[in-house]
């Protein structure tokens, strides 16, 4: 992050705001490329403003100066264009592929839609400044010669630089004040295209900033052209919910999601460790809690167990069996005798012929058992 002064905010036009920055003594150098963009906040009564991204207007080459351009539409550009010299503004970046490779391309076109030729400005001014021979031809589409907010500046940079031409392509209006410079009235047709590159594209690359719409049918004409899609470099520019989109994918963008993701699982994660430091130990469910309802039913079997194996064995010798033995002896005897009685009162009836005598025998004595019970659960009575 860098830190910088506000040393002007003034609107060049009635939409647009031009920012220009010092940076604080003692900061780092910020180094970027012509074409690159950076992130801004800053203070907005006596609260932070999150950060917005915009394209750098200067060039790499003005050490310790940024300048940044916007549309004034939303709160966040709004409050901008509040700032007051010596206001302090935070920078984070730079960010962005869409540079100039002055080195690797001898004949560039650049397409600029609107609030699009920002980038434009910086790609510009560095070529200018290091005297690049890169051959230039910048297309600035734009609604009204009113809406043209780097006029001035656009002139004299095609004064100082040989190899810049600046065709400005106006929708609608009037267009005295652009007299003496290249004007297209309407809009950007492939008939205006081969007329300004003599229609010649083979060995040109082909820059393009702008709103999407404006990008579709760039894109769409070059490629009608035969322009090979490597050679066409895009950036969508637009402001509010229409973020900057395109070939290059934004660096911040992809940061953005993997932020907001981490944030989703810290939060989480932080969120399941307290409601753990808050419950009762007891409310933790472990193995010491579960073992005594696992083994509950294991116990009651294990002290079975214990009272079977603890009473003495049965012995055949034992006087509780030796007088149930001697007790059946006794009616087995009985029962002999009853038998016999009977047996000789009835010869004697029948001799005699006397009444019939009935003679009832004595019931046999109960048998006494004694049952014991295996550790299997089997049950023996003897």
């Amino acid at each position: 992050m860098h830190k910088y002064i506000v040393k002007s905010a003034q609107q060049i036009t009635d939409t647009t705001l031009l920012l220009d920055l010092e940076q604080k003594s003692g900061q780092g150098v910020f180094v970027y490329r012509p074409g690159q963009y950076a992130a801004i906040s800053f203070y907005h009564k006596g609260r932070p403003t999150p950060a917005r991204c915009f394209s750098i207007v200067s060039s790499p080459t003005d050490q310790g100066k940024l300048r940044f351009s916007m549309r004034t539409k939303g709160r966040f550009t709004k409050a901008a264009a509040g700032l007051k010299p010596g206001d302090s503004v935070k920078i984070r970046g730079p960010y962005g592929g869409f540079v100039l490779d002055i080195a690797g391309s001898s004949d560039v076109v650049f397409l600029a839609g609107g609030i699009g030729v920002t980038p434009f400005m910086s790609m510009v001014s560095y070529a200018t400044s290091v005297q690049s021979q890169t051959k230039i031809t910048m297309f600035y589409s734009c609604q009204t010669q009113d809406d043209v907010p780097f006029l001035d500046e656009l002139k004299h940079l095609e004064l100082q630089n040989p190899n810049l031409r600046v065709v400005f392509v106006v929708g609608s209006g009037e267009t005295n004040k652009l007299a003496g410079l290249s004007v297209v009235s309407g809009r950007l047709t492939p008939d205006v295209l081969d007329g300004v590159l003599d229609n010649e594209y083979n060995g040109r690359t082909f820059y393009t900033c702008g709103p999407p719409p404006y990008m579709n049918a760039m894109v769409k004409t070059l490629r009608s052209k035969g322009v090979q899609r490597s050679r066409i470099i895009t950036e969508a520019f637009a402001q509010g919910s229409q973020l900057q989109t395109g070939q290059i994918q934004s660096w911040p963008y992809n940061v953005y999601v993997l932020s907001a993701a981490s944030l989703i699982l810290g939060s989480l994660a932080i969120t399941i460790s307290d409601m753990l430091k808050t419950l009762p130990p007891q409310a933790l469910l472990n193995s010491a809690n579960l073992a005594p309802t696992l083994t509950s039913a294991n116990s009651r079997q294990h002290d079975l167990d214990t009272l079977v194996n603890s009473l003495p064995p049965l012995a055949t010798t034992a006087p509780a069996t030796s007088a149930a033995q001697a007790s059946a002896q006794a009616a087995q005897t009985d029962a002999t005798a009853a038998a016999a009685a009977a047996s000789a009162a009835a010869s004697v009836s029948t001799a005699a012929t006397a009444a019939p005598v009935v003679v009832q025998a004595p019931a046999p004595a109960p048998v006494q058992k004694t049952c014991t019970t295996t550790q299997s659960g089997v049950t023996t009575c003897v």
